[in-house]
């Protein structure tokens, strides 16, 4: 998740922390392989709740050409068209694009922890995926522009970041998402939330690592 320009660190917090929270919602809810599109919807459901609400909204079953794809290069890609349809003014849909691709360059190049453990999940699951998203504010109001790629391996590959990956071998779906922060609503489900994440964190003590 990428923050373009003057956005306010609270509306900064509101959207990492709505985001958090919509996932570990959805996994918690859908955790099973077939289940990503009940996911998705249980993702946008929460976001809502939260005071994002989806202005924009998409999600299918993906073909790419060729026979190999980077997913993290496929789900800049599919950003791109999110923001393309957002129609924002001035320079903010390049200053979003680029800021969602430094995001997803330094998770690549200092995260080494975070990859390894997400490719040991996706060698026990079969199933992952991978956002690309950034916010930015116009004319006062927040908009977060989310794109989102999941796939289910047919074999027993687990690299499929930052790597060429045969999509013979892989089901991928897209999503795309454009939400507009409701102040209102957001300012009175903030408090809620931050208490049940940090609940949720209390629990890395119990990691074994």
């Amino acid at each position: 998740m990428g923050f373009v320009g003057k956005m306010s660190l609270q509306n900064q917090r509101d959207a990492a922390n709505a985001f958090l929270f919509a996932t570990l919602a959805a996994n918690k809810q859908y955790p099973a392989e077939e289940q990503g599109k009940e996911w998705y919807l249980r993702f946008r459901e929460v976001m809502t709740q939260a005071g994002w609400t989806p202005v924009r909204k998409y999600y299918s079953n993906l073909d790419v050409e060729g026979t190999s794809v980077r997913m993290d290069k496929l789900v800049l890609e599919i950003l791109g068209s999110v923001v393309a349809g957002a129609a924002l003014p001035g320079p903010a849909s390049a200053l979003m694009l680029k800021v969602a691709g430094d995001a997803i360059s330094a998770l690549q190049k200092r995260d080494t922890a975070a990859l390894t453990a997400y490719e040991r999940n996706l060698l026990q699951h079969g199933v992952g995926g991978i956002s690309a998203g950034a916010c930015v504010e116009v004319d006062g109001e927040s908009i977060m522009a989310l794109g989102t790629v999941r796939f289910q391996r047919r074999n027993t590959s687990t690299k499929v970041l930052f790597v060429d990956v045969d999509v013979r071998n892989v089901n991928l779906y897209r999503g795309e998402t454009v939400f507009v922060k409701n102040t209102l609503k957001a300012d009175s489900v903030r408090e809620a939330i931050n208490n049940k994440l940090i609940v949720h964190s209390e629990k890395i003590v119990d990691i074994e690592i």
